[in-house]
């Protein structure tokens, strides 16, 4: 049992605290969202709440966002501290692994990886673009370029998701054909063995020659 010294705690409580005003700050911008969001969509029904409820608009996100990043960040002080060594050995497995693919399914694995980011960025780039295009119509309406603006975005999005699939089509055929997983507890247990051959190789006394004394018979 690893006994926690002082200086972890500072460390760790250090972390916590930062990491929960910076969700605080976060739940800060989303509560003025939040609020705005309301009070621009239904604002009678905004004045007549009592101020117990707008206390709470505020209240709620900001505590949640701060308990989430405080959790998130004590997660990660553990895993950096105590966990280091690990997550570089599986960092380095990865690394290896990655390695021996060709430039091509280099590629998709990076697209695969990161396929979510590039999914929004491609989504938000589209409808700007769409609306940048349906904009110049001088005879539409405002509604009618919001729709068609919006019809392009699909359209995009739709093809969007079908490469999405393709890539992990392509990742599950490249899974199937590298050999499977170590399991974790396999590969401790291998640890394990190999540390107590080297400690018996070492705990080994060697044979000690005893020079002989030339009035000796």
């Amino acid at each position: 049992m690893k006994i926690v010294s002082e200086e972890e705690k500072l460390a760790h409580r250090k972390v916590v605290l930062t990491e929960g005003l910076k969700g605080c700050l976060v739940g800060v911008g989303m509560a003025y969202g939040i609020v705005r969001a309301v009070k621009y969509r239904y604002p009678v029904r905004f004045s007549q709440m009592n101020t117990s409820i707008k206390t709470a608009m505020w209240a709620m996100p900001t505590i949640l966002m701060g308990a989430f990043f405080a959790d998130d960040g004590s997660v990660k002080f553990d895993e950096d501290i105590y966990r280091s060594d690990y997550l570089k050995k599986q960092e380095m497995e990865k690394l290896a692994n990655y390695n021996k693919l060709s430039s091509t399914d280099k590629a998709l694995h990076n697209l695969n990886e990161n396929k979510y980011k590039i999914i929004v960025g491609a989504w938000a780039t589209s409808l700007y673009g769409s609306w940048t295009l349906v904009n110049r119509d001088r005879y539409m309406t405002k509604a009618q370029k919001i729709v068609q603006a919006r019809v392009y975005a699909q359209a995009f999005t739709v093809v969007l998701l079908l490469g999405t699939i393709l890539l992990s089509m392509h990742e599950n055929e490249m899974l199937k054909k590298s050999p499977p997983p170590v399991p974790e507890w396999k590969k401790y247990l291998q640890e394990q063995e190999e540390r107590e051959k080297q400690g018996l190789v070492t705990a080994t006394p060697q044979p000690q020659l005893h020079k002989q004394h030339p009035h000796q018979p």
